[in-house]
């Protein structure tokens, strides 16, 4: 790609035929030629970082397996977050590898990104990097990240060349480091909520009237409550920021909606109905057949919403609530 226009001249061998490319997620189907290829890309550079370069053949396919826990969020050591390793093939051939990390930490926020990658030394400047980038940026967008932060040195021209090929905007540089952004998100319409969306999201609770921001809405209550509810919670974009909320989440007997927030310039347009349509739709297809909402007594656009889209409130009850952390 070169001024967002694809380029096939950037990856023609030598006999002048494009190589058949394929990536492919590490897999127990791998063979010694992958880790031919991790020997031969040694402990990484350029930060990036190869712990396998010194794997012994019979330890090969329990680092796989390994990997491939690592992917599922299993086993996790403290700080670390989901991270899928790709292989890019060539003709059959493994020319380069990939990790892609599901979601982000504030420490990855400054020092790895989503996405890494590496090509072998003896496949180099034949165009694979802006290929193995192009390709993993597809699959980060099949996981709805909204925008993939990929980082490298500042005096690396060519992984800066790679990723500008692929769309990358320069933020900013910190301690030498370039931290480039990559679209991959709709710039207007409704789409489900990423961890990666919380600083944005819990900016606009807190500029919402009526929406109470508490410590049960820190970053890692937040993330815990999106995995533990995958495909639940929507927002809604407008011009490139989130204008509305609604997460939702459920028991296994009962859903629950929080955080229905829409921008009081953004209100009236349909958001909020739209947003809890779909945590509706969401849970009956995960078998829940009743939904609960809290709202605060004093919340009049809430409470006005929620009576004039259907919902019934309740007075046979009582909410009783109860501070762990001062237990």
């Amino acid at each position: 790609m070169r001024n967002g226009t694809f380029d096939s001249r950037l990856y023609t061998g030598s006999n002048g035929r494009m190589p058949e490319i394929e990536l492919r997620e590490c897999s127990p189907q791998d063979g010694y030629d992958v880790l031919e290829m991790l020997h031969e890309i040694g402990p990484g550079e350029n930060g990036f970082q190869n712990s396998a370069y010194n794997t012994k053949p019979e330890d090969f396919k329990d680092l796989i397996y390994r990997w491939i826990d690592m992917s599922r969020g299993i086993g996790l050591m403290p700080g670390f977050v989901p991270q899928a390793v790709y292989w890019l093939f060539a003709d059959g051939r493994p020319v380069g590898m990939a990790k892609l990390r599901k979601y982000l930490t504030g420490k990855l926020r400054k020092e790895g990104g989503h996405i890494g990658y590496c090509i072998r030394p003896s496949e180099r400047r034949k165009g694979y990097g802006t290929i193995i980038l192009r390709e993993m940026l597809k699959k980060a967008a099949e996981i709805n990240i909204p925008r993939a932060l990929i980082i490298c040195y500042e005096g690396n021209t060519g992984s800066r060349r790679v990723i500008e090929n692929n769309g990358g905007v320069l933020d900013r540089i910190v301690d030498g480091r370039c931290l480039y952004w990559i679209r991959l998100d709709i710039d207007t319409g409704m789409r489900e909520i990423h961890p990666d969306d919380y600083y944005e999201i819990v900016e606009l609770w807190k500029n919402t009237p009526g929406v109470g921001v508490s410590k049960a809405d820190s970053e890692n209550s937040i993330l815990g409550f999106l995995l533990r509810n995958p495909g639940l919670s929507w927002c809604y974009k407008d011009a490139d920021r989130i204008v509305g909320t609604s997460l939702c989440g459920h028991d296994g007997r009962r859903g629950y909606i929080y955080h229905t927030a829409v921008l009081p310039e953004y209100r009236g347009r349909g958001i909020g109905a739209m947003l809890v349509r779909k945590n509706l739709e969401q849970l009956k297809a995960a078998g829940i057949d009743k939904c609960h909402i809290f709202v605060f007594r004093d919340n009049e656009p809430g409470n006005a919403f929620w009576n004039a889209t259907g919902w019934t409130r309740r007075n046979d009850i009582f909410v009783y609530s109860h501070d762990i952390c001062n237990t």
